[in-house]
């Protein structure tokens, strides 16, 4: 064999073998480039997943939070609507006057003394409504006969009376009346206001 057969020889080797490694290396980057573009996909499809997840969640916790705001806002306006009720109903009865306050003084009394002959102590500015005829209503009034007496000292409130013996006082001021009332009727009047 001659030096040019076998330097075409090596050559047509080389030549092969480049050609071979050349079609390998294709072959493996083709194989390559398609995992890489499968694995893209995956990823895509993942972050796509993701960010609809956490748009559907922040979604969800803004609806949340102004359905919460305008629970807030609604309870607000409740509440005042109550307290502007409560206000009405303390100056009503504030207002009455002559025998009607009387009889709902004499009414409170009745029900809230305990032994009948407590001294009542009237509100500031209205000692000269409890006369004589008025204690002697009361008195025959209350069960079993009572003899309250008129404090000769007003109180420091300005509706209402204080039964007072020994160191037993009992308050029926408006404020103190009103509060207790209210603390019994407001679950009542809540739960109307208040339903779902």
């Amino acid at each position: 064999m001659s030096i040019e057969n076998i330097l075409s020889k090596i050559d047509e080797d080389s030549r092969a073998a480049v050609s071979a490694a050349l079609e390998l290396a294709g072959e493996e980057a083709a194989t390559l480039s398609a995992r890489y573009a499968r694995r893209a996909g995956e990823l895509e499809a993942g972050l796509h997943a993701r960010a609809e997840k956490k748009a559907a969640e922040e979604k969800r916790r803004l609806l949340v939070s102004e359905q919460l705001e305008l629970r807030k806002a609604e309870l607000v306006r409740k509440r005042e609507i109550l307290s502007g009720l409560y206000d009405e109903a303390k100056k009503s009865i504030a207002a009455l006057a002559g025998e009607d306050y009387l009889a709902l003084i004499r009414t409170l009394v009745i029900s809230r003394a305990i032994s009948g002959d407590e001294e009542i102590v009237p509100a500031k500015g209205q000692t000269a409504l409890f006369t004589p005829d008025f204690l002697k209503k009361l008195n025959s009034e209350y069960p079993g006969g009572g003899s309250f007496t008129i404090a000769a000292d007003e109180g420091d409130f300005d509706w209402g009376v204080v039964l007072k013996k020994d160191r037993r006082a009992i308050d029926l001021s408006l404020d103190t009346v009103f509060d207790q009332v209210m603390d019994r009727i407001e679950p009542e009047v809540a739960s109307i206001l208040f339903q779902k």
